[in-house]
């Protein structure tokens, strides 16, 4: 038993010395990446500006996606992220007025981008956001060539504020080394371009699932069906298994997240005091994406839930928990539904590709 204790101990310990190691660097991170998060936020509570909220979650995604490295690989890295997720936006929005245009261009973005996950990860997970970006924007409620310049500018200004706060004011301590996307890589993707591979299953999968959701949404209307959305193209994995458990995990952080704003709601009835808590709910966001995916969506649905509710005229933080919990349980059945029908894989082959 003593010994048993010791083994225990000694695990507790090694755990702990690992965490405080990492934890002035995941803390420095965070705090910057709040800071990016909450001004956005901030200024749409002020000026009553919907659109300043999209600014805000932009903001977010491109913090998250700017590499390490030398300067000016980061600055070029981040200005395209940011160009890209700008005419994604546009093209999303734009594509509202043609359903079959905006159902294909799901399919083939999403394809795109989750075939790009199994390449160099700097360039995988921006991918993937794409296109999410482009298919959460055909969920919006106004369309038209000036309404989408008008989402694709903002979510550019917010881009841009993420990458000037981050690549100016910041340090990058904790970022991976910048790795550009070497020959070795674009063999790889060459390679797996067959449909036995799968990368290339996985693609198929997510095309699919995007098709059918972004169809769905604009078929029915869903309010806020955008999360359904999101949650489509993020719970996905290569293999079935993985897509159930990221499945379980985002829908446990859901539910913690939907609590946590139910409880903010309740005390707090100030926009902008609700705009500032957005700064200790990204922080927590960030560093639970270093912990584990239901501590990251436990922190993660409240900002996202205040950051939509600060920037609009009506509506409540409870109604928007219970609507992100639809939106999350519809899109987490879709997604398992297509990883189990769709060419299954239960997990993933000795080899990697088939």
């Amino acid at each position: 038993m003593l010994a048993l204790l010791t083994r225990k101990s000694s695990a507790h310990l090694r755990w702990l010395e690992a965490r405080a190691a990492l934890r002035p660097f995941v803390l420095s991170d965070a705090v910057h990446g709040g800071i990016v998060c909450t001004v956005p936020a901030l200024a749409a509570a002020y000026l009553h500006n919907p659109l300043l909220s999209w600014s805000a979650i932009a903001a977010f995604w491109s913090y998250l996606s700017i590499p390490g490295g030398p300067s000016a690989n980061r600055w070029l890295f981040a200005l395209a992220f940011g160009l890209a997720g700008a005419f994604a936006t546009w093209l999303g929005v734009w594509a509202i007025a043609w359903p079959p245009l905006a159902i294909g261009l799901a399919a083939v973005l999403g394809f795109a981008g989750a075939y790009a996950q199994h390449s160099d990860a700097r360039v995988g997970f921006p991918a993937l956001l794409l296109a999410t970006i482009f298919a959460v924007s055909t969920a919006f409620v106004e369309t038209g060539v000036f309404t989408a310049a008008a989402h694709a500018r903002y979510f550019l200004c917010g881009s841009l504020w993420a990458t000037g706060y981050a690549l100016l004011l910041q340090r990058p301590k904790t970022r991976a080394p910048f790795v550009a996307v070497r020959p070795s890589v674009w063999a790889m993707l060459r390679a797996n371009f067959t449909p036995r591979s799968e990368p290339f299953l996985h693609g198929l999968r997510v095309a699919v699932a995007g098709a059918i959701v972004v169809g769905l949404v604009q078929t029915c209307a869903l309010n806020h069906g955008y999360w359904m959305i999101l949650s489509v193209f993020l719970i996905l994995q290569p293999q079935a298994a993985s897509t159930l458990r990221t499945c379980l995990e985002r829908l446990l952080g859901t539910l913690f997240g939907a609590a946590i704003t139910a409880l903010l709601g309740y005390f707090i009835h100030s926009p902008m005091l609700l705009a500032v808590m957005i700064l200790p709910l990204a922080i927590g966001a960030l560093i639970g994406r270093a912990i584990g995916l239901v501590t990251y969506m436990a922190f993660l649905t409240p900002y996202i839930i205040v950051v939509t509710q600060v920037g609009q005229f009506h509506g409540s933080e409870l109604g928007l928990a219970l609507l992100r919990i639809f939106n999350s349980l519809g899109g987490a059945l879709l997604a398992v539904t297509i990883s189990l029908l769709v060419c299954p894989r239960w997990q993933a082959s000795p080899a990697g590709k088939e």
